[in-house]
């Protein structure tokens, strides 16, 4: 099954600590990655570094991915000591009809499929600070990971997202929108402009923020057709 088509957005105004990648890996491979690095804590160098590693890396299977990624926390664990240089990261490798999912920290990533969307990132929350993310590149020098896989069928859509997007809209939203979209151009707009409604009215999502949350906010929106 061919990558076909892809878009991205990103609004970093808010701190300047959203990263991202898109890159073709072949007719029917391909890596997209969303990184949100974590705020007074270096964080847009961490992320951006990061995309760096990715970038220049020989991918070729998920093992080449997870020793880029353990390569980069390696290095962040070791210049920021912990306590600095941190950022999330989630990662979704496309081999064939095969995705592999990667995440460390609260950046979602969405499937949608038969009118159905699907979170695939596994979010996991502190139990001592209710609401904090429990995990991040370049906390511990061994990286610790979720990760899962599924096989692609024509016609899902696969989104990735910072928190700061999925703060303010819901993901039912996302799915309308998506199912809607003829492209991911198309569904890109549409956010953009979902967003821009919901800052003009200080509208967010009622089960968390409520008011509208300023911060910054990215997407990649693939169709696999």
């Amino acid at each position: 099954m061919s990558n076909y088509s892809v878009d991205s957005f990103q609004d970093n105004s808010a701190h300047g600590e959203d990263a991202f990648l898109i890159r073709e890996l072949g007719s029917t491979d391909s890596l997209d990655v969303v990184l949100d690095g974590v705020t007074q804590c270096e964080g847009g160098y961490a992320s951006n570094f990061t995309v760096s590693v990715l970038q220049d890396a020989s991918i070729e299977s998920l093992s080449d991915l997870i020793d880029a990624i353990e390569q980069a926390n390696s290095i962040l664990f070791q210049n920021g000591r912990g306590r600095n240089l941190l950022t999330t990261v989630s990662a979704a490798l496309k081999m064939g009809d095969e995705l592999h999912v990667i995440n460390v920290g609260d950046s979602p990533m969405y499937l949608i499929r038969d009118g159905e969307i699907t979170e695939l990132t596994t979010i996991s929350k502190s139990n001592i600070f209710p609401g904090r993310v429990n995990g991040a590149m370049g906390i511990n020098g061994s990286l610790t990971y979720e990760y899962k896989s599924v096989t692609i069928r024509p016609h899902d859509r696969l989104v990735l997202t910072t928190d700061g997007l999925m703060n303010n809209i819901f993901p039912k939203e996302l799915l309308g929108i998506v199912e809607s979209s003829g492209s991911p151009q198309e569904a890109v707009s549409a956010i953009q402009e979902l967003v821009s409604e919901k800052r003009s009215l200080h509208k967010g999502r009622e089960d968390s923020y409520g008011t509208f949350r300023e911060d910054d906010q990215t997407a990649i929106v693939r169709y696999f057709d």
